[in-house]
């Protein structure tokens, strides 16, 4: 098994205590501030605000990058970054995930799954209902949504819906287990008979799952957890403990931990 992480340093000059989402590549590092915008950090270790372009009033829900172009999933829609300046995508309504899976880019908004054909983006499933994440293979996409977990077929445009009374906001698989957080900050895996268990941890609130190529995390109000198989059950181990964990990514042999009251830290892998 993993052991917890040892050596955690801070990111200096840290833009504020408080930060909901970070992403980064061996470039660039961007973050979200809660109450205070974007800021993104360049290779000479300079934070700076990167706000241009967006409009009054958004709030970011996640911050990704894909093959070097960086994405921000806000409520006013989907922009792309580009010389300094975010520019709006056709998706204008709340989205809250962006993901690509070959060349295919698809995007989970509140008005169902859009995928991006040529230049363009386009509604292709579920246009009534809030997809707050997705996973894709080749031919099914698995679906967080309002209401619980979806399996859509690409192939034949069907889908089936596993109720489970209530919203799924965050997806990963572990060791062939589909995983999930609910809403109210429970986790839900799959039961191996065809259907789906919610359970809760006292004293800990799930944020979202982040899968690495060095496993699946989970963020939650009392630090970063691994999550593992044991025997025939998800478990989590604790990595990091001792404040609020909102987000995390890995870049190059370093993992950057976003927190609140805390910052940013860094831990060497």
């Amino acid at each position: 098994m993993a052991a917890p992480f040892q050596i955690v340093t801070d990111v200096t000059d840290c833009p504020s205590p408080d930060i909901l989402s970070i992403s980064a590549n061996t470039d660039i590092m961007f973050a979200a501030a809660f109450g205070r915008g974007i800021f993104h950090k360049s290779k000479d270790d300079t934070w700076s605000e990167a706000v241009q372009g967006l409009p009054e009033g958004v709030i970011v829900n996640r911050l990704q990058i894909i093959d070097r172009s960086v994405y921000i999933c806000t409520n006013k829609g989907l922009f792309f970054y580009d010389a300094n300046c975010w520019y709006p995508t056709d998706i204008t309504i709340p989205c809250y995930q962006v993901v690509k899976q070959g060349l295919f880019l698809a995007a989970a908004t509140e008005y169902g799954i859009w995928c991006k054909i040529g230049t363009y983006w386009k509604c292709i499933a579920y246009p009534n209902m809030a997809v707050y994440d997705l996973l894709l293979t080749p031919q099914y996409y698995f679906l967080g949504y309002n209401n619980g977990i979806s399996l859509y077929d690409r192939y034949t445009d069907s889908g089936a819906d596993f109720p489970l009374g209530t919203a799924i906001t965050s997806l990963a698989v572990v060791h062939g287990r589909l995983v999930g957080v609910s809403i109210d900050g429970k986790l839900v895996q799959g039961d191996q008979k065809g259907g789906f268990t919610v359970n809760g941890f006292d004293g800990i609130s799930m944020y979202a799952l982040k899968t690495t190529e060095t496993g699946v995390y989970a963020c939650s109000s009392r630090g970063l957890y691994r999550l593992q198989l044991l025997g025939d059950r998800v478990i989590m181990r604790s990595m990091l403990t001792g404040y609020p964990v909102t987000d995390m990514c890995i870049s190059g042999d370093c993992m950057y931990v976003s927190t609140l009251n805390w910052g940013l830290k860094k831990v060497v892998l």
